[in-house]
């Protein structure tokens, strides 16, 4: 009874970080009046790294079935149903936008608020996605490394986890981009909301399980120099 009320509470926390990491960045763009990488990322970059920290303790202490590449990407390739946004009239305002400018140009204009309430819905999904991505990733390299015999360091496994979910090399000596994890999960919500669009599942889970799947265990280890 009470490993489940920890559990229960876990997700209820995991949920307010969600909710946080979504405010940062609809703040940012509110903000700055476009979806700009910069603002989003400043913004959102502490609700981040706790939403990460929180995802990668829990990995830790309960790491889900993932111990190979293949059960990995498995887990990644489950699509979630794509999110539902607002009136289908601002809909298709914002699809005929991003189609006339292109995704680039459209994220990079001058953005009314009413684009913002379609993609709102879209944007919770895309970063409660990003964050179970990231406990998928996180929970492999926690297998693979006690399968060795190391004990992973939880700062360097955040790490790890962040740079492969963002497709960047990994270096837990290097600090990650949180928040350019928030400009990613915003970019996968427009997206999602675009006619014939994918959902806002994992774009590319045979590539995001090989890089898992290629971390040494021995750089999860802790350092005498870490801080």
């Amino acid at each position: 009874m009470d490993e489940q009320r920890r559990e229960v509470g876990a997700v209820d926390e995991q949920r307010r970080d969600v909710g946080a990491v979504v405010r940062a960045t609809t703040d940012a763009v509110r903000g700055a009046g476009r979806f700009s990488a910069s603002a989003v990322a400043a913004s959102a970059d502490s609700a981040v790294g706790i939403l990460t920290r929180r995802v990668v303790a829990t990995a830790l202490a309960r790491p889900r079935p993932v111990p190979d590449a293949p059960s990995l990407a498995r887990a990644l390739s489950d699509q979630p149903s794509p999110p539902t946004v607002g009136t289908a009239t601002a809909a298709a305002l914002a699809a005929r936008a991003a189609s006339r400018l292109g995704p680039l140009r459209f994220l990079a204009r001058r953005t009314p608020m009413w684009i913002l309430a379609v993609v709102g819905p879209a944007l919770y999904e895309a970063v409660s996605r990003g964050a179970d991505e990231l406990g998928l990733v996180a929970s492999h390299l926690v297998l693979r490394a006690r399968a060795a015999g190391v004990e992973p360091d939880p700062e360097r496994l955040r790490r790890a986890a962040v740079q492969i979910s963002c497709g960047r090399a990994v270096d837990p000596e290097m600090s990650p981009p949180d928040g350019g994890l928030a400009f990613t999960w915003l970019r996968r919500a427009l997206r999602s909301t675009l006619p014939l669009a994918h959902s806002v599942g994992t774009g590319h889970p045979d590539r995001v399980a090989g890089d898992a799947a290629r971390v040494p265990p021995d750089q999860l280890a802790p350092r005498s120099d870490d801080r």
